[in-house]
């Protein structure tokens, strides 16, 4: 593995804590439970696109980049993250961000969107046409004489999903020292860097643990463990790994996410239980459907007293803000203001 021989730069604050959840464990009465704390890497409000950042910008810092280009949704942590990484090196960036319309801008600036704004980024907000509106932008750069270096949503391709590896390594360590045997990992799965990286590692280092991807509401399971299974083999290839994931290896729930960034009361009954049992903020757009699954899973019997289970926390708790209606309605016990966001594309 060429894991330590790839240009990185340090941006994030690790390794970061595992730490037990007791209160969480004994009100579900089954597993044991700890959380990754993946939303305390220190860049921006932290999270999980920390550790594939470190390697993206060290390669387009070793590849004489003048400018960052990416996107993703209208709050999205990683635009966040990028920005702020943008910044720590030194470079502009321009984000391509999705809106109900094109040139969608709230009266009100809140949640990652007015981080996006205070990171001083270059913002297009459009509906559609986003990868064709970043082919253009490229293009126009490179006429320019500029040498824009172009990173994907959530920064999932084999440069980034590098950083999720050397997590697994990390995490071993940890077990280690705490002496315990780590049986699941939840995580909020979305482009599928991140479960690319921890499931490949996963498997190269013989953990045994079994990743499990929730879906954030990005497609169907047949098509995301298609696009992991690519992915994780070009990871492999590129970071020179013999092993390989196999369909058995993708375990993506689908269920919990319903659409992305959408309400729901499983997602808002899993930031309430966190913060009022631990103390532990949670997101509603990735870390709440992760949280709803393992709740669930619990419930139901998947996960039993047997297991041991990580949460990866990756962050995005920014975003909270953005939903104080939703959130306010839920602990008071009244009726959702929406279920699909103002910002949302799939808003009509």
């Amino acid at each position: 593995m060429r894991l330590n021989t790839l240009p990185r730069v340090d941006l994030a604050v690790t390794p970061t804590p595992l730490q037990p959840l007791p209160h969480l464990t004994k009100h579900l009465n089954g597993p044991k439970i700890l959380v990754k704390r993946d939303d305390l890497t220190g860049l921006a409000f932290g999270g999980n696109k920390a550790r594939k950042l470190e390697y993206l910008m060290g390669d387009a810092l070793q590849k004489r980049a003048d400018i960052i280009v990416t996107g993703a949704g209208f709050h999205s942590n990683w635009c966040t993250q990028t920005a702020a990484a943008a910044c720590k090196v030194g470079l502009p960036v321009i984000l391509i961000k999705s809106g109900p319309r094109d040139g969608y801008d709230p009266e009100s600036w809140d949640g990652n969107h007015l981080l996006h704004r205070l990171l001083g980024a270059d913002i297009t907000i459009l509906r559609e046409g986003s990868a064709q509106r970043r082919q253009e932008i490229m293009e126009e750069l490179k006429a320019q004489g500029r040498n824009p270096y172009y990173i994907p949503v959530g920064g999932s391709n084999a440069i980034g999903s590098s950083g999720y590896i050397r997590c697994i390594l990390e995490l071993l360590t940890q077990s280690v020292e705490q002496s315990i045997r780590i049986t699941h990992l939840y995580h909020a799965t979305g482009s599928g860097g991140t479960q690319t990286g921890l499931a490949l590692g996963a498997k190269a280092l013989s953990t045994g643990i079994n990743v499990v991807g929730v879906s954030t509401g990005y497609g169907d399971a047949t098509r995301m463990s298609q696009r992991l299974l690519s992915l994780s083999e070009e990871t492999a290839e590129f970071l020179e790994i013999d092993a390989r994931l196999t369909p058995d290896d993708i375990n993506v729930l689908t269920q919990y996410g319903e659409g992305y960034g959408y309400v729901t009361e499983a997602k808002m009954e899993a930031i309430k239980l966190c913060a009022e049992t631990e103390g532990l903020i949670i997101d509603p757009v990735y870390t709440a459907p992760a949280m709803a699954a393992l709740i669930d899973n619990a419930r139901n019997g998947t996960l039993t007293e047997k297991d041991t289970v990580v949460f990866l926390h990756t962050g995005g708790t920014a975003a909270l803000f953005a939903y104080k209606e939703a959130l306010k309605t839920y602990i008071k016990g009244e009726p959702f203001p929406w279920k699909i966001p103002e910002w949302s594309p799939d808003k009509e």
